[in-house]
């Protein structure tokens, strides 16, 4: 049994690099021996951890990308080739967080929210097929709890994540027979510097300190604590490796067991 870098020579394509888990899950693909290829709308911030992962020791580029935007999907994917030669593993992390009632909110905004989170990661999905079966690789797509709890105010956020929960289902049935293998990863809560951001101001929504909502939050969950942003990537890179060969058209639960398989 191979016990090296699980990643060892691949190349993974992210999207949706940001300050929680796109940014750990980043590091920790470096860290097991993958070539990266980093995406989303900050440069500024791409470039930060571009050099973070570089400083690991990883071979990757950094592609400012709007995945709203069908061309600049394909241009993130042919990057990713013309630097590497190929594509092992993608990742869709984007996402675009509407927050407001059904009844109250402009459903404008919700078809931006589907064009990146749903739409965005079809467009990568399909514009990576070429290179994935000649690779054999694999597709994680972050998904989130929302999408099986539903939560008030959150719809924007977790109906287009519920349709690409739909889309892993169906594409890992259609790509099987390319040697495709398509997986997503369902966040609960996450501790992480997303969430601390503004914790404050949440908290003191709901009529608590801090240490209240953390404390309930926690009870809710049977391991006694939210996971940490970190914890939640190695999902993703174990559905990358190919310890997870046989596995394909699995939704996993990542939230400390809030949440289990019926």
């Amino acid at each position: 049994m191979n016990v090296g870098p699980l990643l060892d020579g691949k190349t993974v394509v992210i999207s949706g690099v940001g300050p929680g888990m796109g940014q750990q899950l980043a590091k920790l693909c470096a860290e097991q021996g993958a070539k990266l290829v980093l995406g989303a709308r900050s440069a500024e911030f791409l470039n930060k951890v571009l050099g973070e992962v570089e400083a690991l020791g990883a071979e990757a580029i950094a592609v400012p990308t709007d995945v709203a935007d069908p061309a600049a999907c394909k241009a993130l994917i042919q990057a990713a080739v013309d630097r590497f030669g190929g594509i092992d593993g993608l990742v869709n992390s984007a996402y675009r967080h509407e927050v407001g009632l059904f009844a109250e909110s402009d459903l404008q905004a919700w078809r931006k929210a589907f064009d990146v989170t749903f739409w965005g990661a079809l467009e990568l999905m399909q514009a990576a097929i070429p290179h994935l079966e000649k690779s054999k690789g694999a597709i994680v797509n972050v998904s989130t709890l929302s999408t099986r709890i539903p939560t008030v105010g959150l719809g924007g956020y977790g109906i287009p994540k519920a349709a690409l929960d739909m889309a892993t289902r169906q594409l890992a049935t259609e790509l099987g027979g390319r040697g495709i293998r398509v997986n997503g990863a369902l966040m609960g809560w996450m501790d992480g510097e997303p969430m601390r951001h503004g914790f404050d101001d949440r908290a003191k929504a709901r009529g608590k300190t801090p240490e209240q909502w953390t404390a309930e939050l926690n009870a809710m969950i049977p391991l006694g604590r939210m996971p940490t942003d970190e914890e939640c990537a190695r999902s993703v890179v174990f559905f990358l490796s190919e310890w997870a060969a046989p596995v394909t058209g699995a939704l996993l639960m990542v939230n400390g067991g809030q949440y289990t398989n019926p």
